[in-house]
């Protein structure tokens, strides 16, 4: 049953999912850094998509590492368990919360522009913006050292291949360690959860009230596209912050299995179910961090516009560079 599990969630699901959430956030890093960065919503942006990023990097090594054919192609070292873990896993931990932390930025954001519009332009700037997320960045990195100091890599007995292998050695307070990153991991999640649900309950309700006051005012027909498009963000704001929210639950409530349940870790008696339950949380994690694309294209016009004038000049491109090489052929012969 774990084999199962692991082939179809990991090398499978995983797979699949974050291949295509690897290039769809390169697109997105690739159009925000074309709109620049005169508008401070689109650092933020930058940052989400460059954590998302990382994201799917890391679960494309979970695929890869749990793949059977690597698996017997490195069969001198413990690739599924050990490699994976340390390599992949702390550090999708790791940008799974740079992510929320961004996510909570644009909405507090968003949030003083419609409540502060004033005052907005002095509160956020660009250079705040740039070093919260550099501060977030490397806070998070920082919260991962202990696991990495409480387990390495190294020759072990592995007693289901009977022989010494590479994998994962662990020190003598690991628990404590790997505790202390799971506490500031718990911590931001669900810091990162109270912010996302506070403000965006803020900005549906400052959203509503001037939507009111403009059907108040006027009945004009600007004034009601005015109306429509704020009606349209506020389904905008719901949706991100409903995702964000189911996606990433399931992901806290096994980081607060893994903090109350000695065992419930890779080398724990737990192990199995341990493996089990990530196999399914990662593929949500990787969904979590690809469908952003689909928001941007459907409720950015900026980002629509770039994105299509990205894809009419490849075609052009492509159609020139096969004419050209048609031309030298024609040359040769």
């Amino acid at each position: 049953m774990l084999q199962t599990f692991t082939l179809v969630n990991y090398v499978l699901l995983c797979g699949v999912v974050s291949a295509f959430g690897v290039l769809f956030n390169l697109i997105n890093v690739i159009i925000f850094v074309k709109l620049g960065f005169s508008d401070t919503i689109n650092i933020s942006l930058l940052s989400l998509a460059l954590a998302d990023l990382g994201v799917v990097l890391a679960l494309v090594g979970y695929s890869v590492t749990y793949n059977p054919l690597f698996v017997g192609a490195v069969s001198a070292v413990e690739v599924s368990d050990s490699v994976s873990y340390i390599a992949f896993g702390w550090p999708y931990a790791c940008f799974s919360r740079i992510a929320g932390c961004m996510t909570a930025v644009i909405t507090v954001e968003r949030f003083l522009c419609v409540s502060l519009p004033l005052k907005v332009k002095s509160i956020v700037t660009a250079g705040r913006i740039t070093t919260v997320a550099i501060g977030v960045s490397a806070f998070m990195f920082a919260s991962i050292v202990p696991a990495f100091v409480g387990s390495r890599l190294g020759e072990t007995f592995n007693p289901r291949l009977n022989r010494t292998s590479i994998g994962l050695i662990f020190s003598e307070n690991v628990y404590d360690l790997e505790n202390a990153s799971l506490t500031i991991n718990v911590a931001v999640q669900l810091g990162v959860f109270v912010v996302v649900v506070v403000f965006t309950v803020g900005l549906i309700q400052t959203f509503l009230r001037n939507a009111e006051w403009r059907s108040a005012a006027s009945t004009s027909s600007k004034n009601t596209a005015a109306t429509r498009r704020d009606k349209k963000l506020v389904k905008m704001v719901i949706v991100i912050s409903v995702v964000f929210i189911v996606f990433s639950v399931p992901g806290v409530v096994a980081t607060f299995l893994m903090m109350l349940v000695k065992e419930y870790n890779i080398a724990g008696r737990y192990r199995n179910f341990y493996i089990a339950t990530f196999s399914v949380l990662f593929p949500i994690g990787a969904i979590n961090s690809t469908v952003n694309i689909f928001i941007f294209l459907d409720l950015s016009s900026k980002y629509r516009r770039v994105f299509v004038s990205i894809l009419k000049r490849y075609p052009k491109t492509w159609n020139q560079d096969s004419l050209l090489l048609t031309k030298q052929t024609e040359i040769r012969r």
